[in-house]
């Protein structure tokens, strides 16, 4: 896919083959642009989980070596990665992790999804946020319907004719880490095209002959417990470690944790603004007890954001084994130039991993009513086919084959969009996320733990699918929530339908407001803000909207959440759902862009 960067003028991209350590600390010495260490690939299958010994340490070294300007990017398989963030310096600022889509996907056997990613570490030497140009990516287009992926709706008029802002996710441009990755440092090179940088300078390092760790394998596995766990089909309202030490050892033969993030989250029974080493420690150990309790040879999953996940990944290495990194592809609250949508599902077995259950065909997917009608749990919607319900139904009409291969690159499960599916509850996953999670890895009767319950989303999958379940959760509230909607289970209703319901918590810093009859619809509000902008040549402010616009500002008081809503149309161009003449689009952007709006 075409990107296209504001302003920009595309960096010097220089590669060089670095042969030793020596060479490499070298080279990288005094580097005041962006520079690209670019480590091997794993040759084979057997190296997926072992990581180039002392490449943290290495990558550490080259970042102290770079001028206080500098952009340091780190590429490679995420193993690795992982070992970089662990060992690097205090002298730079991590920013990102970029997940890149792989051309070729790797299959590595029944005992892991096929891996279909590797990844970008971002890092500064300066502390401010990341100092990048504004890039979009063009709109993609639907192969049955040829109109956009997305659909747009009643927004189109806020959003940009050349595409999308760009997000840490990377699906568009395909590269294998060992094969020709140019359509990468192009990319980067745009991005990175700020005045105060001329060269991207790739050091490349494949040619060093770094060795992979062996990983001693633990012996003497633990034997299954096979008796019948006394709590079943329970919600249990406490601390989650204090219920976890409850259940009994190798006795859980799945267990999921969408723990809170320390990001300030306004939850019930709990405080997520802990200190980072107070939350680890305190991850640890919920992490320790579900190993405790998962049966040799089942998996644990943990939702979390990059950064937390690659701590949660050194300490579950230690107890665990590694299975897979999942990039799911959701994007949340736009709040940077580069969107943040990487959220990572980290998944470990105790000891050697069985043959999964969704892997081996050992099981069909179960339709549940809550799942969109794309949505399969086994067979992922492919490429860039749209959701509209139109085009939908004519692709089922027809017997198009819409489906691509599972893999651990999710970017079909959409983020929970509007409040007539929601709960009181500030952070709720879709459904269809759990029964993916559920049907990959597990069968009809087993039994399944969330030790961070919330309203219920986990339990309530596992209720529909046929599995035993567990919730935990330390808030009163959110255990009766769950408790109430396991009961429309039984009795015939869906708990996942859409229902009008009063809602007091947000997941976002955008307040929420009340609802409302509005007497001049909020798009042709917007409009008049663009015409506005227009007549005066810049986005106008609050005043400069009371005396040259049509409307009265009670208006906007009283129908937009802030100032930024409320100039959305004016800051773009709008676009359409149609096909579009590229050529034409970027001619009127620069135009913008020249103009100031």
């Amino acid at each position: 896919m075409v990107h296209t960067s504001d302003n920009s003028h595309r960096l010097l991209v220089k590669q060089v083959s670095i042969q030793s350590r020596e060479e490499l600390l070298a080279t990288s010495m005094g580097i005041t642009d962006v520079c690209i260490i670019r480590l091997p690939a794993f040759s084979t299958a057997n190296e997926y989980y072992l990581p180039l010994e002392s490449i943290g340490e290495l990558a550490a070294d080259v970042a102290n070596n770079l001028k206080p300007s500098a952009t340091l990017i780190v590429l490679g398989e995420v193993i690795d990665l992982v070992q970089v963030q662990a060992q690097m310096s205090a002298s730079v600022r991590y920013q990102h992790w970029i997940a890149l889509k792989r051309s070729t996907t790797q299959i590595i056997d029944n005992r892991r999804l096929p891996h279909d990613h590797f990844g970008a570490l971002v890092y500064t030497r300066y502390t401010s946020s990341l100092r990048h140009t504004k890039t979009r990516l063009e709109y993609t287009y639907c192969p049955a319907c040829d109109r956009t992926t997305k659909d747009y709706g009643g927004k189109k008029h806020t959003y940009h004719e050349v595409g999308t802002l760009l997000s840490d996710v990377w699906r568009d441009i395909c590269c294998d880490l060992d094969g020709d990755i140019s359509l990468i440092f192009d990319r980067f090179a745009d991005l990175f095209g700020i005045d105060c940088y001329k060269e991207l300078v790739v050091l490349d390092c494949r040619q060093m002959k770094l060795q992979r760790l062996q990983v001693q394998v633990r012996k003497g596995e633990v034997e299954e417990n096979n008796q019948e766990l006394e709590i079943t089909d329970q919600i249990l309202c406490g601390d989650c470690l204090e219920e976890l030490r409850r259940i009994p050892d190798n006795s859980i033969d799945f267990a999921f944790a969408d723990p809170p993030y320390n990001l300030g989250k306004k939850y019930i029974g709990y405080t997520d603004d802990l200190e980072i080493q107070d939350y680890f420690n305190w991850c640890d150990m919920w992490i320790k007890e579900m190993a405790r309790v998962i049966k040799p040879g089942r998996t644990i999953a943990v939702l979390n954001i990059p950064l937390w996940a690659i701590r949660h990944f050194l300490y579950m290495q230690t107890i665990l084994r590694f299975q897979n990194w999942i990039v799911w592809d959701a994007l949340a609250f736009p709040v940077r130039l580069i969107m943040p949508a990487h959220y990572a599902i980290l998944c470990f077995s105790k000891g050697v991993s069985r043959e999964l259950p969704g892997l081996n065909n050992e099981l069909a997917y179960i339709r549940v009513s809550s799942a969109p009608k794309t949505f399969n749990a086994l067979e992922p919607l492919a490429g860039d086919y749209c959701l509209r319900e139109d085009c939908v139904n004519s692709r089922i009409a027809t017997g198009t084959n819409d489906r691509a291969q599972l893999t651990d690159l999710w970017s079909d499960i959409h983020r929970l969009k509007h409040n007539s599916r929601r709960v009181d509850h500030p952070c709720q996953l879709p459904p269809h996320l759990m029964y993916r999670l559920l049907t990959i890895y597990s069968k009809q009767g087993e039994s399944i733990l969330d030790c961070f319950n919330g309203a219920g989303t986990t339990t309530l999958a596992a209720h529909q699918l046929g599995r035993k379940y567990i919730g935990i959760d330390s808030s009163n509230k959110y255990c009766t929530i769950a408790e109430e909607r396991h009961l429309e289970i039984l009795n015939g209703l869906d708990p996942f339908r859409k229902k009008d319901r009063v809602l007091t918590s947000k997941n976002s810093p955008v307040p929420r407001l009340a609802k409302q009859v509005y007497k001049v619809s909020k798009k042709t509000l917007q409009l008049e803000v663009r015409c506005v902008a227009k007549q005066i040549g810049h986005v106008p402010s609050r005043e400069e909207l009371i005396q040259h616009g049509r409307y009265s500002i009670n208006y906007y008081d009283e129908y937009f959440v802030s100032w930024g809503e409320v100039t959305a149309a004016a800051r773009t161009t709008g676009m359409t759902e149609k096909r579009v003449d590229q050529n034409n689009v970027r001619n009127v952007t620069e135009q913008l862009t020249l103009s100031g709006l």
